[in-house]
This record gives structure tokens, sequence and C-alpha cells, in this order.
């Protein structure tokens, strides 16, 4: 059991419990218990009394004490879900803030609609049982350890007949409650797997549809389908078995005390409303083990969900110090036998070796997985490289404030994804501040974007769709590119900008990119020769490692991997005029 609870306790030394609205909830609670437990001694009195119970005031307070209990009940039930709710939301964000600070290769590892269940669905299992289960099992302790004192008070002969039959009921229920929680844990686990996979296919939805893969991905899920219907038969099939067993238990019990109670009462040795107070009392016993049963299938559950979130809190995040080197600006980027993986036995950079001067143009052309991307996202500090070094001036990337280091960095990629949103909002994405309407408007007109904005109804506040799938892919470029304008950054970064557009959304794209570039430390990875023979220098990149450095004309003529693919695109020395 103690390895069993390990990961739960573990993960409740790092949130913060509402213990300011648990505790006195749990009071609350318990005075409500104790409060139940006086009303089969009330109603004992009444019943005795008879006539006389308007007199002697047994009746009012029988009426106070339920009308307490009530409004306990009512206000404990609002604490505990307002306490349910605030644990809930500190630990969802806790995970979210968790999330988006841990390194790109624990995502690469994860899939997102898996992070998204725990998110949601772990965090609910978890506040069922430390609000409604726990308390429950609290008030349900209190409530049996009572009613077992007064009843031994009462009558220890008849309590000893309730025991016997409540030690059967026990023997009955507890092995089916054993194999429910079990069913429940494996309920919750493929539901995750579920959320997973329908988290990621939702996402890729254009891929789906392309590759007129409807019916297959229908097979599969009805596949999971099938497992949760399977999974929740299994489930419907105990449940049929201990609410019968338990109804059983509790009517065996209950004809039991009356047949035994009821002689006893018959042969003078036990008064009626002592008898009714042990049927009243017996509900007290029994139905806190049956709420026993919930609470251990909910601690089941929730030790499962804790392990996973533990697991992820405890997750080695960026180095995200708030003190660092101060920046030199503008400044020479040098990397300087940079080895790197993304896995231990298949290396993707190995001594890349590149410097890269500041207010040039530097283009990295290669063959497809030579590593050019791996580049752009090792500058990004995405990744921490293996070995060698990379350095801003003389100072090594590591060593300076990561988030002052990111804002330097401008990029563009091919796809130019968007956030669902407004194109205002994708605009303003990641700003330290909310930029003037005149320099949207610049960075729009900047970007060649200004007029087709201008032409859509709602302007900047047009919703672009998931992933900008509303615009199209040459808008979605210049959006990027007019986000780069704002950002104003020192490095720019383009990633085959320009490569799916078509010619006319091309030619605007580049012209606006010529005017992004202007005195800004460019780097460019480019598949087409054409795009980058301009460039101040241009690096081939083979096999992880940097084979020449130089300009088109010079790396024609003395480059045969350049010369090879300048041939095979038909661009010579032409195409540099």
């Amino acid at each position: 059991m103690n390895e069993h609870l390990r990961p739960l306790l573990s993960l409740l030394k790092k949130i913060h419990i509402p213990w300011v609205l648990l505790i006195p909830t749990l009071f609350l609670t318990l005075v409500e218990t104790g409060a139940g437990l006086w009303v089969p001694l009330l109603t004992r009195d009444l019943i005795e009394a008879g006539g006389s119970a308007a007199d002697n005031g047994t009746l009012t307070r029988l009426v106070v004490v339920l009308l307490g209990q009530a409004a306990l009940s009512g206000v404990s039930l609002y604490l505990l879900a307002k306490a349910g709710e605030r644990l809930t939301a500190h630990l969802r964000n806790n995970l979210f803030s968790r999330l988006v600070r841990l390194p790109m290769s624990f995502h690469d590892r994860n899939q997102s609609g898996e992070l998204v269940s725990r998110t949601v669905s772990d965090t609910a299992t978890l506040e069922n049982l430390l609000t409604q289960q726990l308390v429950a099992f609290s008030a349900g302790l209190v409530s049996m350890i009572g009613a077992v004192i007064i009843l031994c008070l009462l009558d220890w002969q008849l309590t000893l007949v309730l025991f016997s039959t409540v030690i059967v009921s026990l023997l009955l229920i507890l092995p089916v409650t054993a194999r429910l929680q079990v069913i429940g844990k494996d309920i919750q686990d493929t539901k995750a797997s579920f959320s997973a996979r329908l988290t990621n296919l939702l996402g890729d939805m254009r891929l789906v549809k392309a590759s007129c893969a409807e019916k297959q991905e229908s097979e599969t899920a009805a596949d999971w389908v099938d497992r949760l219907q399977s999974l929740g038969l299994r489930e419907a099939r105990v449940m049929a078995i201990l609410g019968p067993t338990i109804t059983m238990a509790i009517s065996g019990a209950l004809v039991v005390i009356l047949s035994y109670g009821g002689t006893r009462v018959a042969a003078g040795e036990l008064a009626v409303g002592t008898l009714v107070a042990f049927i009243l009392y017996l509900f007290q016993v029994v139905m806190p083990m049956v709420q026993f049963s919930s609470f251990f299938a909910a601690l089941s559950k929730a030790s499962g969900a804790a392990s996973r979130l533990d697991d992820l809190l405890g997750e080695p995040e960026e180095d995200r110090r708030e003190e660092g080197a101060r920046i030199q600006s503008p400044d020479v980027l040098h990397l300087r036998d940079v080895h790197f993986s993304y896995e231990e036995s298949k290396p993707v950079l190995q001594g890349f070796d590149l410097k890269i001067p500041a207010g040039k143009v530097t283009a990295l052309v290669g063959p497809s997985g030579s590593g050019k991307t791996t580049v752009f996202s090792l500058l990004e500090r995405l990744y921490a490289i293996d070995r060698g070094e990379i350095c801003h001036g003389d100072q090594p990337l590591e060593v300076l404030r990561l988030e002052d280091w990111r804002r330097r960095i401008g990029y563009v990629t091919q796809e130019a994804p968007l956030l669902s949103g407004t194109l205002r909002e994708n605009l303003c994405y990641g700003l330290n501040q909310q930029p003037e309407p005149a320099q949207i408007e610049r960075a729009l007109r900047a970007a060649r974007a200004w007029d087709f904005i201008g032409a859509l109804s709602q302007g900047l506040e047009t919703d672009v769709g998931e992933r900008g799938t509303k615009l199209s892919g040459g808008q979605r470029q210049r959006i990027a590119i007019a986000r780069a304008f704002l950002v104003d950054p020192e490095i720019l970064m383009l990633d085959e900008a320009t490569a799916s557009l078509d010619a006319e959304s091309e030619g605007v794209v580049r012209t606006a990119l010529k005017e992004l570039m202007k005195g800004r430390t460019t780097l460019i990875i480019a598949h087409r020769l054409a795009t980058v023979v301009d460039a101040d220098q241009i690096a081939v990149v083979e096999d992880g490692r940097v084979s020449g450095v130089g300009s088109h004309q010079s790396l024609l003529e003395d480059h045969a991997l350049y010369r090879k693919l300048a041939t095979g695109q038909m661009v010579s020395q032409a195409a540099v005029a």
C-alpha cells in the first residue's frame, strides 16, 4: 500500500492544497455527522415519550437537529466544491506552466493528446479523491465509529448480532469492490489513450482527408470505442452484482435485527424506541462501508493519475534563470565543433563549424536530412548540444538569459503556422507590450499585407481558423513577416520561407523579406539555390558538417556537391546576374 500511495503523497507535497477551505469543510461535515448520530436517539425518545413529546421538547430538538443538518450540509457542499475548483485550477495552472517551459526534447517524446488528458482528466480524478471522496470517507468513518459506540451502550447483545450480519455482508461485498477498482483503473487508462489518439487525429485532419484515410481512422476509432464498451460492460456486470449484494446485505441485516429485536421487545427486554434507533444506526454502519468501497476505487484511480502528474511536474524545465550575461549586440555567431543527436545512437551534427558574420546573409544548402534545420533549433536553444560550443561574439549562448536571447531572433518557416484567433492576436503574440496601431500598420505595409487585410470585412479582427487555415499560404507568410517586423529581431532565420508559394505570392513575399533582412544577421535554409545565389556567404552542409563555405561562384568552381546541386537545378553563373 505504501508503494501504491507514494506517487500520490509525492504529488501532494508539490501542489497547493486549499486547507483554509478543506479544514472548515471537514469540521462542518464532522459536526453534521455528529448531529446525524443524535437523530436516532431523539427518535427513540420521541417514540418512547408518546403524546408528551411536544411537552418535553424532544420533537423540537429533533426538528432543530434535522434543520441544522441540512444547513451544515449545504454550507459544507459549497465549501467543498469551492475547495475542489481551487485545487484543480491551481494544479492545472502548474501543469500548463510546466508544459510550456519543458524543453522540446520532452515534447518530441510525448503525444500532445496524452498531455491534454493529464491536464484535464487526471486533475479531475485527483480533485474527486481529495475533496468528495476523502471528506465522505472521513465522515463515514466518524459515523460508523460513533454508531458502534452508541449501539454498544444501548444494547451489547443486539450490537453483537448486528456485527455478525455486517461481517457476513463485508465478506460478500469486498471481493466485488476490489474487482471494481481494477476495472475502474483500466477504464481511466483506456480513456486517456483514446483521448490522446483523438486529439492527435483532429490536429491532422487535413492529412486524413488528403490520404483518404477516413475509413481507416473510423475503424481504428471503432476498436478504441469497442475496448471502452467492453470495459464499461465489465463494470456494469460487476455493478449488477454489487448493487443487489448490498441491497441483500442491508435487507438481511434488517431482517435479522427486526426478528431478534422484535423477539426481545415482545419479551419486554427491549423498548420499541431502542429497536427503531438500532435500525437507524444500522444504516449509519452499513452505508459508510459502501462509501469506503467507492473511496478505495477512487484512491486506486487517483494513485495512477498522481503517478503521471508527479512524473510531469518532476520533469526538468528549460534554463529560465532571471539573471544572465548582458548580450553584446550585434555580433558574430560562431558554431565550433558542434555535435548533436536527437537520439543517442543517431548523430545529426558531427563537428559542425560555421562562422556567421553580423549584419550579413548566410545561406545553408545541402541534401535533406543533413542537419540544416537542426542548426536553427540549436541557435534558438530549443535543444542542448552534446559537445562543442555556440557563441554570440565571445559569449557562449548558455550564459545568456534564455528569454532575452530568443527575443533577438525572428523565425519565418515554410508553413508559417498561426494560432487560432484573430489576425491582431497573432501579430501581437508573445510581444512584451501591445504595439500602437501605427506600428502595426507600418509592419503590415512593410510585409505587403496591408492591402489584403484591408479587403477583409473584419480587418485585423478576422478569425484565421485553426493553424491559420482560413488564409492562403502567401497571406500566412506575410503575417509571419509582419510579426517579425514588430519583433524587430537582431537575427533573422528563414527556413524555406517561399518554397510552397505560387509565383505571384512568392514575388510579394520575397520583396517583403528583402525589406525585413536589411541590416540584420540573416540565415536562410534553401533547397532552391536560385533564391540564395546573392547571399554574402553560402555554407554547404553534408552529413552534419560544413563541407564548404563561400560565394555562389567560388563554390560553383571548387565544390563538387554544390556544383552538382547547381547543375541539377540549372543554376549557373548567369543566375548571379
